[in-house]
């Protein structure tokens, strides 16, 4: 006999004890009204922590005979062995911490979530979460994800077919870049528990580089070649003995190979801004800087871990795109001189994702006195500071040093909303090394591989298909040479062959160098390149993106910012996740070859450009325009295009045309020519300003800030009242501008909550003269205001 009084001798005697004890239970509860067992019931529902109003509000009625399994379970409790009981309460309170824990991994906690400017509640992890996400209007549903997925494998089927096969289609648009593309899922790394990524070092610590800066570096801007700091690099780490530079070794310690060398290399600079010299030629094969086949195992395993960095920061601006519920947008910002292939290649990949392509030509000629050196100060303004990707191809205006440019950007592109990758576009190529395969760029590629910079060349590219371009020299066909038609696999662009035969556009459609810049087909091969390498992108995080779906994990988790920290927006507080710091900001590395005072801001540098086209917005504004007044340079429907076309078009006669064939570039600039049209000032952005770095650019002309800045007796130029002292103002960083302030605390300026900037003539203008057949300047048109 048991402590319950049932005593387990055969199912006959077990089924009386039984009844017994189902008698005295209804002899219990008959001692209750209905109404008092539903109290009871509702009660212990309290007690029990359980809210009645979720309950009743779902629907459910309780029946009266509830209290009665009640007292039937307490009675048959009571009746229990103490082992039994602890039996039964060890297996319920397994059950229950193992049922807490799959619901915090499968369903998740619900908080709040924002990417950008806009918050939206959220499961921030599991299967709920994915669910939660996939109701938001702009999420990436699995449907998306499929969808994407066929339209991205079609276009690098096209390109596969239209480049001769697939292994070819590799080596000309992947293979060929500065820092050839390993384009392979399982080069992504991954994350920690800390949310960082796997290997994103600053150096690797068996191949350390160091960074030496002299300690007077940051001390003055002023005086400094471009700006440049130079590196400690060893330059053995590329095995390029033989690259001798000016600025590493002197003359007498040179072997006559090695001066022979140095002095060609310095004509070659004198003309390097002629490019019709070089694109005459064919182009000539050198030995590449980075080949592994030169490489020791150190060296092996930098380049494969810079690759597997450049791989991972693709992948990753693919999938935060295609993620951010509050992004309809992909944008590719150019800074320099782009066609709109890439847009028409590439389109159809996004609009399958739920999203537009937008490429943002801000190409700029050089006829307002523009290059590299001043535009890339106005990134933020001349493209949408919101861009993912910053392609720049400013390379028929350099001509030495324009690393300091190249890094600039890399440095800043990282301080802008999504982070964009910087591609650098040349224009011209070497027959198996890029053109611009020297070693300040090699370093660029290996330093900021993390954050996916690299460069393709469109001759480099050509090269490494199967057309023997030798064969062609033999026979006097010079491919590359101005408004050459073909280039040696097509004879138009793919838009082109949809042309009738008797279409003169046609024809044109297949140049492959207008002249020094790329024609249709040039600027077609390197779209394709983009695009096919940006395709492969797009699926290699497709295919993260679902097997985090498959896995049931919150598919944010891994892209964006597991840290929530709140923000106060409209009078309210948010929950606030953006994109991961990967690598860390904080963590970038001291610049190779720019100034820390330029490129080592927390923010890109603010600028106000009048010269179009710009797509961003201005980080400078106007505080009082007085009667100076802004112009722009009307040009007409032909202006910088081709004879060829400019014939075609005018027989269509069609204003559509014309529209279409407007160049957007025009100079532009605010002026004013006399005293009377007042002050003008400029409000600059002193919570942003943390060098005290202020530059102005004059309009129009290469050499125009020395003459209409410096030497311009009756203009004055004011910060907050002060009246500068041009005497220590610098030509900075090309001629056609002047570096106003090097930076705070010089002079007695120093950064305050307010900094305005004025511009006001003085008297009466004197006559134009001219000196040495130089014309002074009296009249004062502003292109550009930059501050840092």
């Amino acid at each position: 006999m048991g402590s319950n009084g049932i005593e387990l001798t055969n199912p006959q005697q077990q089924a009386r004890n039984l009844q017994r004890l189902h008698d005295e239970e209804q002899s219990f509860l008959s001692k209750k009204s209905p109404s008092s067992q539903y109290d009871d019931f509702v009660e212990r529902i309290h007690d029990n922590g359980y809210n009645s109003d979720e309950e009743e509000s779902s629907g459910y009625e309780y029946p009266q005979n509830n209290s009665s399994d009640c007292v039937i379970l307490c009675t048959a409790w009571s009746r229990l062995s103490c082992s039994a009981r602890f039996l039964i309460l060890a297996v319920v309170s397994t059950a229950c911490v193992w049922g807490v824990y799959i619901l915090g991994v499968d369903e998740g906690i619900r908080e709040t979530f924002s990417v950008g400017n806009s918050d939206a509640n959220n499961v921030v992890s599991g299967q709920e979460a994915n669910a939660h996400y996939h109701s938001l209007q702009h999420a990436f549903t699995p449907q998306l994800l499929h969808s994407t997925r066929v339209a991205t494998k079609e276009l690098i089927e096209v390109l596969h077919n239209y480049y001769g096969g697939e292994e070819q289609t590799k080596n000309m648009l992947m293979r060929s870049w500065q820092a050839g593309w390993e384009l392979d899922v399982d080069l992504f790394l991954g994350e920690d528990e800390y949310g960082n990524k796997d290997g994103f070092v600053e150096e690797d610590e068996d191949i350390e580089i160091d960074h030496v800066k002299d300690e007077n570096d940051a001390d003055s801007i002023i005086g400094i070649d471009n700006g440049v700091v130079e590196s400690g690099i060893d330059d053995s780490t590329y095995n390029n003995t033989d690259d001798i530079t000016e600025e590493s070794t002197d003359d007498e310690n040179l072997t006559p190979r090695q001066k022979k060398k140095k002095e060609k290399k310095k004509k070659k600079n004198e003309h390097r801004g002629d490019d019709s010299r070089e694109l005459g030629k064919k182009a000539k094969a050198v030995k590449p800087l980075n080949d592994p086949s030169e490489m020791n195992a150190q060296e092996k395993e930098r380049l494969h871990q810079s690759k597997r960095e450049r791989v991972t920061k693709l992948i990753t601006t693919m999938a935060r795109a295609l993620l951010n519920p509050n992004q309809s947008n992909f944008m590719i910002g150019t800074i320099g001189s782009y066609e709109s292939q890439l847009e028409r290649t590439l389109q159809g990949v996004f609009e399958a994702a739920g999203m537009k392509l937008i490429v943002q030509n801000a190409g700029e000629g050089g006829g307002c006195g523009d290059s590299h050196e001043n535009q890339v100060f106005c990134i933020t303004h001349n493209v949408s500071p919101n861009v993912d990707i910053i392609h720049y191809s400013w390379t028929y205006f350099e001509k030495g040093g324009a690393e300091v440019q190249r890094e600039s950007l890399i440095r800043w592109g990282q301080r802008m909303h999504h982070r964009p990758m910087v591609h650098h576009y040349i224009a011209k190529g070497d027959a198996n090394s890029c053109k611009e395969d020297n070693l300040e760029n090699i370093r660029l590629d290996d330093v900021y591989a993390k954050y996916g910079y690299n460069a393709f060349c469109i001759i480099t590219a050509l090269y490494a298909g199967d057309h023997d371009y030798d064969l062609d020299e033999k026979m006097g066909i010079n491919r590359f040479g101005w408004k050459h038609v073909g280039d040696g696999y097509h004879n138009t662009t793919r838009y082109g062959e949809l042309l009738p035969d008797d279409d003169p556009r046609k024809e044109s459609l297949g140049t492959v160098y207008r002249n020094w810049h790329p024609g249709p087909l040039g600027h077609q091969i390197a779209a394709d390149a983009f695009a096919y390498v940006y395709a492969h992108g797009v699926l290699m995080a497709l295919d993260i993106i679902e097997a985090d779906m498959n896995s049931g994990l919150n598919i944010l988790d891994r892209w964006f910012d597991s840290q929530h920290r709140k923000i106060t927006e409209h009078g309210r507080d948010l929950e606030h996740r953006s994109l991961f710091q990967l690598p860390p900001i904080t963590d970038m590395n001291e610049p190779l070859y720019c100034h820390p005072l330029i490129c080592s801001t927390s923010v890109p540098p603010s600028c106000l450009n009048y010269e179009k086209p710009t797509f961003g917005t201005a980080g400078i504004v106007v505080k009082d325009q007085a009667g100076w007044k802004i112009w722009h340079e009307d040009n007409k429907w032909n202006n910088m295009v081709g004879k060829v076309d400019t014939a075609i078009f005018k027989a269509k006669n069609d204003p559509e045309w014309f529209k279409k064939c407007t160049h957007l570039d025009a100079c532009g600039g605010i002026f004013a020519s006399e005293a009377s049209h007042g002050e003008l000032v400029f409000e600059l952005p002193s919570s942003k300003m943390e060098s005290g770095v202020i530059g102005v650019c004059g309009c129009c002309g290469k050499n125009i800030g020395e003459s209409m800045f410096l030497n311009n007796a009756k203009l004055i130029i004011r910060l907050n009242g002060r009246v500068l002292d041009k005497s220590k103002m610098e030509v900075w960083p090309n001629r056609k501008c002047v570096m106003l302030t090097s930076k705070f605390g010089e002079d007695g300026f120093e950064k305050e909550e307010t900094m305005l900037l004025s511009f006001e003539l003085s008297g009466k203008q004197p006559e134009i003269k001219v000196i040495d057949d130089i014309e002074e300047v009296t009249e004062v048109k502003i292109s550009h205001v930059i501050a840092l």
